[in-house]
């Protein structure tokens, strides 16, 4: 059976997910609305795997996504990236070690040099004009040749991150609940991001809440929630 096929490579970081890897449907995003969708930064280095639905720091200040960075959670939403055709969702998630991203532009600010010259007129009185406010004996800079800069050490992948706002509501799989339980014991459930960006139950003092308000099926099959954000 696929199950236990998939059982014997892939293993899910939330205990909800029957095999394979986290699956999400965006049935109520506002970024897909709002355009507060976000692909600079790369994954840092320690993270190994991101599944669809874990949530992530957009740490723009340290130039990666993280899990410890300032700002709220935001949802990682990727492009589902499949090579075979006998291949199922529930089968991508966003490996490192299926990365290679070296170059994260091909210029680096921090190399530009305005000093070159392609003439020179120092030796001509031109910016002694005063009625000229454009003269100059040094015209003609131009930015040579500067180097790309490149991705900070050991990252290999750029995610893609969705910014959620109250109201918002999607079906996933990717949460920590109990596989067993019935659908009474799971309805109205409240749930936040823990330490690894995994929706758990909540503390009282979660800054981000989304609650179980339903409970469905993923499209393969396997047992899913929509949880819709409250706080």
């Amino acid at each position: 059976m696929l199950k236990d096929f998939l059982g014997k490579h892939i293993t899910s970081q939330a205990s909800f997910v029957e095999y394979g890897y986290g699956q999400l449907e965006p049935n109520h995003l506002s970024a897909q609305r709002t355009a507060q969708i976000y692909a600079q930064l790369p994954a840092d280095k320690d993270i190994d795997v991101l599944e669809q639905g874990q949530f992530v720091k957009y740490d723009y200040e340290n130039g990666l996504v993280n899990f410890t960075g300032d700002g709220e959670w935001m949802l990682v939403y990727n492009e589902t990236k499949l090579y075979r055709e006998e291949q199922v969702d529930c089968e991508f998630a966003m490996v490192k070690e299926n990365y290679g991203a070296r170059v994260y532009s091909p210029l680096d600010p921090d190399t530009l040099n305005w000093d070159a010259r392609s003439r020179d007129y120092r030796d001509i009185a031109l910016g002694n004009d005063y009625r000229d406010i454009y003269a100059t004996n040094d015209p003609f800079h131009f930015e040579a040749v500067t180097k790309p800069k490149m991705m900070p050490e050991g990252t290999t992948m750029v995610p893609r991150v969705f910014k959620t706002n109250i109201g918002d509501h999607y079906t996933t799989n990717f949460v920590n609940l109990e596989l067993g339980a019935t659908k009474e014991d799971l309805m109205g459930k409240v749930l936040a991001p823990n330490e690894k960006g995994i929706l758990s139950e909540a503390g009282e003092d979660a800054d981000m809440k989304w609650k179980v308000v339903k409970v469905y099926t993923m499209p393969d099959g396997q047992r899913g929630v929509k949880v819709l954000r409250i706080a």
